[in-house]
């Protein structure tokens, strides 16, 4: 289970702005279920991605400044959002690289970790995800689809 201080204080800070008092209300206004608020409020523990997604696109933010990877706040989403395999697609074939196994290889994450985001179409634990964003130079949310701007 990944930590972060930096997520915790994010959240801490940007759940300000909602005019609610209990972290329960709070969650609900976000999107998000109770117990996952909590953990990332309390402790910092990281959820899983689609629950990132969720609060930075109710906070207008990148998943990257959530995190505390980045302090710019500026977030353009895109008006055409693609799924992560696709435009993970669309960056292999743009680096040359063929195959899942050759991908593994570079961002040095197992190849059945790789094959599972296809096959059950899933997306990674953040630390991947940056990874291979770092490996792309791109940011995580380009990645994600979640904005065409590449930095």
């Amino acid at each position: 289970m990944a930590i972060s201080k930096e997520l915790q204080s994010r959240l801490v800070e940007l759940s300000e702005e909602i005019n609610e008092k209990s972290k329960e209300k709070k969650a609900a206004v976000i999107g998000i279920n109770h117990t996952t608020f909590s953990k990332i409020y309390n402790y910092g523990i990281v959820p899983r991605t689609p629950a990132l997604i969720t609060i930075a696109d109710f906070f207008n933010v990148s998943v990257e400044y959530l995190m505390g990877v980045s302090d710019d706040d500026y977030f353009a989403k895109s008006h055409n959002p693609k799924k992560f395999t696709e435009r993970l697609d669309e960056l292999m074939a743009e680096n040359g690289i063929d195959t899942i196994y050759k991908l593994s290889q570079e961002v040095l994450i197992h190849r059945n970790n790789v094959r599972q985001w296809y096959t059950a179409d899933c997306l990674p634990l953040f630390e991947d995800l940056r990874a291979i964003a770092i490996y792309f130079d791109v940011s995580v949310d380009y990645l994600l689809g979640r904005t065409d701007d590449r930095k």
